[in-house]
C-alpha cells in the first residue's frame, strides 16, 4: 500500500488553518506531512481577497508535531541556498527529532527566487544551486554522524561543530525534482526522490531511471527500492467543479514556465501574470473535481508507475470533505 501524505500550505492558509487541516488528516488516516518552506508566498492574495500567509514552517512544525500523535512531518521543500547554514537546519532538525523521535523528515529542493532575493541574496545558477545542495547534505549527515566536525566545502564550512542534542542518524532526506540531475542527486545522497505531478512517460523513461543511476555511483550501499519516490499532486475537491476551481486560482502563475527560470519575487508580479492564464490550464495540471473517483484514478495512475508515496496538496473548500473523501474512496482501494 502506497503513504498518503497531506501537504500543509503557509502560504495558501494560516498557521492556525493548517494546525487544524493537520489534525484531520491525521484523523483519516493520512501518514505524513509536508509543509512549504517559503519565505514570499507565490501570490499576493486569495481568490476571495484576503491577503495571502507567509507562515514560518519551522516555527510551525514543533506545534504540529505536538498536537498530533503519530504521523511524520517536514518541510516540502526547504532550499539551504544563501538564507540558511546547513549547519543551523541540522541543528533544528535535531531538536525535533529528540522532542519527537522518528517523526521528522527534511524535504530539500534547489529553491525558487521567492526564499533569497527578498533577503537581498542573488539566486545562484541551477548547477550551483544543485552542487550547494548535495554539499548540504553530506555536511548535515557529517553532523548527525561525527563529533566535532570539521568541514571545508566549496560553499560550506564547520570548525570544530557538533550536535550535543539529537541523534546520531540523520532523519529521511526527500531531494526533490524535475530533471535528471536532481532525481540522480536523489538516488547518490538521499533517502527519497520527490516529484511534481510530472507526466507517467517522463517519471519512467527518465526520473525514476536518473535514480537508480544515482545510486548506482552512491557510496551509501543502497538499492534502488530503499530510495522512497514521492509524487506531489495539487487537487481541489468540492461538492462541484466551480466551487472547486475557485480557491485555485491563485496557483495560475506556477503554470508558467518562466517563473521558475528568472528571479522573479514580488507575489504582486508573479500574481499579476498568473492571471492572464486561463482556467482551463488549470485543469489540466490540477486534479479539480467533484467526483472521488478522480482522486482515486490519478492516485492510481502514479502508484502504478511506481510511486510510493502521495502527496496530496489541497485547495479545497472543505478539507474536511476532503480527508473523508480520501479516507473512504482512495485508501480502500490499496
Amino acid at each position: 500500500m502506497p503513504k498518503f501524505g497531506f501537504f500543509a500550505s503557509l502560504e495558501e492558509f494560516s498557521p492556525a488553518e493548517c494546525l487544524d487541516q493537520v489534525l484531520l488528516a491525521e484523523d483519516a488516516g493520512f501518514d505524513s506531512v509536508w509543509v512549504n518552506d517559503h519565505f514570499h508566498p507565490w501570490f499576493d492574495h486569495l481568490s476571495d481577497g484576503s491577503d495571502a500567509h507567509g507562515g514560518n514552517c519551522w516555527s510551525w512544525m514543533p506545534v504540529a508535531l505536538d498536537r498530533t500523535d503519530e504521523i511524520t512531518i517536514g518541510t516540502g521543500v526547504t532550499a539551504i541556498l544563501e538564507r540558511y547554514h546547513p549547519a543551523n537546519v541540522a541543528h533544528q532538525l535535531a531538536t525535533l527529532l529528540d522532542l519527537y523521535p522518528d517523526r521528522v523528515f527534511l524535504g530539500l529542493g534547489t529553491g525558487e527566487a521567492l526564499n533569497e532575493t527578498p533577503l537581498g541574496y542573488d539566486r545562484p545558477p541551477y548547477v550551483e544551486r544543485a552542487r550547494r545542495t548535495a554539499e548540504s547534505i553530506r555536511l548535515i549527515r557529517a553532523l548527525f554522524e561525527g563529533e566535532f566536525v570539521d568541514f571545508d566545502g566549496d560553499y560550506w564550512t564547520l570548525d570544530g561543530a557538533n550536535l550535543y542534542t539529537g541523534p546520531d542518524e540523520a532523519p529521511p532526506i526527500h531531494v526533490a525534482g524535475n530533471g535528471p540531475t536532481s532525481a540522480c542527486m536523489a538516488g547518490d545522497l538521499g533517502d527519497g526522490f520527490v516529484t511534481v505531478y510530472e507526466e507517467p512517460e517522463k517519471v519512467a523513461n527518465e526520473l525514476f531511471p536518473a535514480v537508480d543511476r544515482g545510486v548506482e555511483k552512491s557510496e551509501r550501499n543502497t538499492d534502488p527500492g530503499d530510495v522512497e519516490r514521492t509524487v506531489h499532486i495539487h487537487v481541489s475537491y468540492a461538492d462541484t467543479v466551480e466551487a472547486a476551481l475557485e480557491p485555485c486560482k491563485p496557483w495560475r502563475c506556477t503554470l508558467l514556465p518562466m517563473v521558475f527560470d528568472v528571479d522573479i519575487a514580488d507575489p504582486r508580479y508573479l500574481q499579476l501574470h498568473g492571471d492572464r492564464v486561463g482556467t482551463d490550464s488549470l485543469e489540466d495540471a490540477f486534479v479539480v473535481t467533484d467526483d472521488p473517483q478522480d482522486l482515486l484514478d490519478v492516485t492510481r495512475t502514479y502508484v502504478d508507475v511506481g510511486f510510493d508515496h502521495v502527496v496530496f496538496q489541497s485547495s479545497s473548500p472543505d478539507q474536511g470533505q476532503f480527508c473523508e473523501a480520501v479516507a473512504e474512496e482512495v485508501m480502500p482501494a490499496f
